[in-house]
Order: C-alpha cells, then sequence, then structure tokens
C-alpha cells in the first residue's frame, strides 16, 4: 500500500528537491502544493501543483506501471476541489498523453514537444460561454490582445486604429495577475479608456492565452526551448480555439523593438497565421517609443507630470488613486521588468 505524504515543512521540500534533481528534474518555484509518495520507507514518486497546474510528477523506473501517477493525479484533483477549483491543467510530453486521457482529461494542442490538457471542463464550452456572456455577433471580428501594464497611449493607437479599419474589434485582456497593475484594475481601466469606441469589446484571455500555464522546466530543460514552445502552444490555442469560436479573421500586433520575446512571439504569429496578423508601429512622441515600461520607469523616478504625456485620462487617473498608490508604492520598492 502506499501513502501519500504532503510537503509542508522545510526539511520535506528540500527532500522533494533533491529527489527531483536525483533523477534530472528541476523544482518549480511557483509550485504551491506538492506530495511524496512513499511505498513504507522509499520514496517512490512525487508531484505537485501550481495553482490549478499540475506539474513535476515523477515516478522512479521499477515502481512505474503501478497506477501511482493514477493515484496522485485523484489525490491532486481532490484536494483542488476542496479549494474549490475544478478546472486544471497538465503539461506533458507525448507520449505520457495516453496516461492523462485516461484520466478523463482532454488534449487542447500538441507540438513535437509538448501536450497541453486540461480537465473539469474544456476550452470550446469555457470560450463559447464567454462569447455568449457578452452577446458577440457571429461577423468577423479583428483582435488585439494586450497586457497593458500599465495602458498607455500606445495601447489606445493600436486599438484605435483596428477600430477605424474594422467593424468590429475585441480587445482581450491578458488575465494572469503576474504584472505590477491586477488584472481588474487593467481591464477596467481599458473598458474606460476605450468606452468613445463603440465597435470595441474588451474581454478576458482568461486561462489560455500568455497565462501562468507556463511550462515545467522538468521535462523541458533548455530555456529556449521552453520559451519557443511557449510562444507555439499559445500561438496554437489562439489559432484552434480563439480564432474560430469568436470569428476573428484579423489580429493586430503592436511592433515590438525592445523585447526579443515579444518580438519573436510576434514573428511565430505571422508564420502560422499570415495573413491574418497586421503589425503596426509603435506609436511615438517626440522621438520616444510609449511603451509601459516607459511609464514604469517614470513612476520609479516619482516623474507623474511626465507620465500624463504617454497614458489615457483613465491611467492617469487610476496612477494618482489611492489604489493607484498603492501599485506605485510596489513599483518603487521592486526591480523592473518588461510587464
Amino acid at each position: 500500500m502506499f501513502q501519500i505524504k504532503e510537503v509542508i515543512l522545510d526539511n520535506e521540500r528540500d527532500l522533494l528537491i533533491s529527489f527531483l534533481k536525483k533523477h534530472d528534474f528541476e523544482y518549480e518555484y511557483d509550485i504551491t502544493y506538492s506530495i511524496l509518495v512513499y511505498d513504507e520507507d522509499k520514496l517512490v514518486a512525487t508531484s505537485s501543483l501550481a495553482n490549478n497546474v499540475m506539474k513535476c510528477f515523477l515516478v522512479i523506473k521499477e515502481y512505474t506501471n503501478q497506477n501511482i501517477t493514477n493515484l496522485m493525479f485523484s489525490h491532486l484533483v481532490n484536494y483542488m476541489s476542496q479549494l474549490n477549483i475544478f478546472h486544471y491543467f497538465v503539461y506533458t510530453i507525448p507520449r505520457n498523453e495516453l496516461i492523462f486521457t485516461s484520466l478523463n482529461m482532454k488534449t487542447i494542442v500538441m507540438t513535437m514537444n509538448t501536450v497541453l490538457l486540461e480537465g473539469g471542463d474544456e476550452i470550446i464550452n469555457v470560450l463559447t460561454n464567454l462569447r455568449d456572456e457578452y452577446a458577440l455577433s457571429d461577423n468577423k471580428k479583428a483582435a488585439v490582445m494586450i497586457n497593458a501594464n500599465p495602458m498607455t497611449l500606445g495601447h489606445l493607437y493600436l486599438i484605435e486604429t483596428a477600430s477605424k479599419e474594422n467593424k468590429e474589434v475585441l480587445v482581450f485582456v491578458v488575465s494572469e495577475d503576474l504584472s505590477s497593475f491586477p488584472f481588474l484594475d487593467r481591464f477596467e481601466i481599458i473598458k474606460s479608456a476605450t468606452s468613445y469606441l463603440k465597435n470595441v469589446t474588451v474581454l478576458p484571455t482568461l486561462s489560455y492565452l500568455v497565462s501562468k500555464i507556463t511550462f515545467p522546466k522538468y521535462f523541458l530543460k533548455e530555456d529556449q526551448l521552453i520559451k519557443d514552445e511557449q510562444t507555439l502552444i499559445d500561438v496554437l490555442v489562439y489559432k484552434q480555439y480563439y480564432e474560430k469560436i469568436f470569428n476573428i479573421n484579423i489580429r493586430y500586433l503592436g511592433e515590438e523593438p525592445f523585447s526579443f520575446n515579444t518580438n519573436k512571439y510576434n514573428q511565430v504569429l505571422k508564420t502560422y497565421l499570415g495573413s491574418h496578423v497586421k503589425i503596426i508601429k509603435r506609436k511615438k512622441i517626440g522621438e520616444k517609443i510609449v511603451s509601459a515600461s516607459l511609464v514604469r520607469k517614470l513612476l520609479k523616478e516619482n516623474n507623474t507630470e511626465e507620465i500624463k504625456k504617454y497614458v489615457p485620462l483613465a491611467t492617469y487617473e487610476y496612477l494618482v488613486s489611492e489604489k493607484g498608490q498603492l501599485v506605485v508604492k510596489r513599483i518603487k520598492e521592486h526591480s523592473l521588468g518588461r510587464h
């Protein structure tokens, strides 16, 4: 009889890390919950969660084909249900796809190196419900996908361009809270800043695009391969599901002169979507290209007046509000990233 033990104490986490390392796997530091599986006193398997993403599944060689993966999977699903989480994901290698589909998980997309699966709900249902919730038409639409951390006049220019050139525009806001500015605040700022554009609908990306369904390094070891796979998975999800369900025939992108990864993402989109992508030159004010990273830099320098030149009124009003000042304080206390 196998025994499952939750990882709670520091020494248990250290044991988990060394167990993974011994088997050439890497511990993921976004992990929120882990278990160890013992055969009497022998550690034989482990798996973890990063919120609703299952990862770090490891069963030592002599214990494969003993349904230990099924045992761990059931435990993690039960644990998530106690937290009212009923929609979850697994990234794995293609040869493991059958293990998880046999556990009633559905494959979302697959590449040569990776399979993304989900359980508890299906992407087609989730996105169809989102479409119906916003009462979207069946007409052809343009799409813009932005994080807006925070929203700038550059983001607004991209949306305005799409609005002028198309009858209907969907602005998808990255739903993950991995940025300085919380999703709900970013979402409300964008809705307020675009309210005069009557053919624009602002809606969330949900869990599927530019999200924390990130790639476990334990089976993709090279950093660049991980980034390439993330990009490809994201593009395939968009192409196979978002385009079809929302009837999107063109996606607008901002030109990316700063970030190598974002520029590469744009190029992969162009490769897979062809004429269904339009890249717009970034908005300049004076000699400066308008960007969210520029705004965050000015916030860190206490240059609030200068920021007025680069953001919509909705963003500025948020920045000087009580809620916005808490975010500004956090930005000042931490090093700046691109997002």
